[in-house]
């Protein structure tokens, strides 16, 4: 049981263990600004998807790179090169669902971000574990 939360790790299973929780509490970070962005000062559902998307990003890559997995495969201006690549592609896709949900389907912006949040994070997992770490 400690080796899910202490120690470095090669395990697809633990690090997605780790993940889990890493991509959880960006999803918090990425809930709340965007949350106050539409309700409080009435921003648009696409802006405050970005600012709180970039905030959970930074979030997320840090705990990922001190927690989550065990090194990079590549220098670390390329690491971040291709992490900024997957974030463009993981808020393509936040934006497409928000649409579909949001205008499209009528569901409530913080609701639709939330299961937006969900499915994206496969993505990040993903794309992470296979094009910037072992």
């Amino acid at each position: 049981m400690r080796h899910l939360v202490f120690g470095r790790t090669s395990s697809p299973n633990i690090q997605f263990f780790r993940y889990f929780f890493v991509g959880g509490s960006s999803a918090v970070v990425d809930l709340a600004v965007f949350t106050v962005l539409v309700t409080v000062l009435d921003l648009h559902y696409a802006v405050a998807a970005f600012v709180g998307y970039m905030m959970g990003l930074a979030w997320n890559h840090l705990l990922s790179v001190l927690w989550v997995f065990q090194s990079s495969k590549h220098t670390r201006s390329k690491e971040i090169a291709i992490v900024v690549g997957i974030a463009i592609g993981g808020l393509l896709w936040t934006w497409l669902l928000l649409y579909v949900m949001i205008d499209l389907m009528g569901i409530h912006e913080v609701a639709a971000k939330m299961i937006s949040q969900v499915i994206v994070l496969a993505w990040n997992f993903g794309m992470r574990k296979i094009y910037v770490f072992h």
